[in-house]
C-alpha cells in the first residue's frame, strides 16, 4: 500500500529498495508473499495487518526459496506495520534456518524507524550474524538510491 514512482515506474517502497540493493550487490531477489494477497489500499491493508498482529496470525507463504542453504548473506526487507514487522516476516523467519548466515535488514516506515524489529530478528535468529541495516521513511524511498548505495558501500556489500 506504500508505493513510489521512480523514473515513471511504480514500486512498493520495499520493492524499490530491494531492486536498488539487488542491482548494486548482484544478489538474487525473492519476494516474500502470502498465499492470500493483501489489500492494495492503505486503510484495508492496515486493518488486516492489525488484525493479524493482535491475533498472532502467521500467514502461509506463497513460495519457497529452494536453494536457501546456498546463501551465506541474506538481505531481508520489510515495511514497518503497527510498529513491528508484518506477520508474514515472522512466518519467513520461522520457516528458514539462518544459523551461520549473515542477515542484513532494511525497511521502510511511516515515522517509527526500526521499532525494535532488529531486536526481534536477533531474538529469533540468535545463531546468525546481524549487520547494520538501513531504514528510511516511506516518504523518502523514491529518492533514496544514493543513500542506499552509500550504506552498501559502508557495510562492504557493493559488488566489485
Amino acid at each position: 500500500a506504500s508505493r513510489v514512482i521512480v523514473n515513471g515506474n511504480w514500486y512498493g517502497s520495499v520493492e524499490y529498495m530491494a531492486d536498488v540493493i539487488g542491482e548494486a550487490t548482484g544478489g538474487d531477489l525473492f519476494c516474500i508473499q502470502t498465499t492470500e494477497p493483501y489489500p492494495s489500499t492503505f486503510d484495508a491493508l492496515a486493518s488486516q495487518a492489525d488484525y493479524e498482529r493482535q491475533n498472532n496470525i502467521y500467514p502461509d507463504l506463497a513460495a519457497d526459496i529452494e536453494n536457501f542453504d546456498d546463501y551465506d548473506v541474506v538481505f531481508v526487507g520489510y515495511p514497518i506495520w503497527w510498529y513491528q514487522m508484518p506477520m508474514p516476516m515472522y512466518s519467513f523467519f520461522g520457516k528458514y534456518d539462518f544459523a551461520g548466515k549473515t542477515i542484513i535488514p532494511f525497511s521502510s516506515h511511516g515515522g517509527s524507524g526500526w521499532s525494535g524489529t532488529v531486536d526481534a530478528i536477533v531474538k529469533m535468529e540468535a545463531d546468525a550474524t546481524i549487520v547494520e541495516g538501513y531504514s528510511i521513511s516511506r516518504n523518502d524511498v523514491g529518492s533514496s538510491k544514493k543513500e542506499i548505495l552509500k550504506w552498501l558501500e559502508q557495510i562492504g556489500m557493493l559488488k566489485k
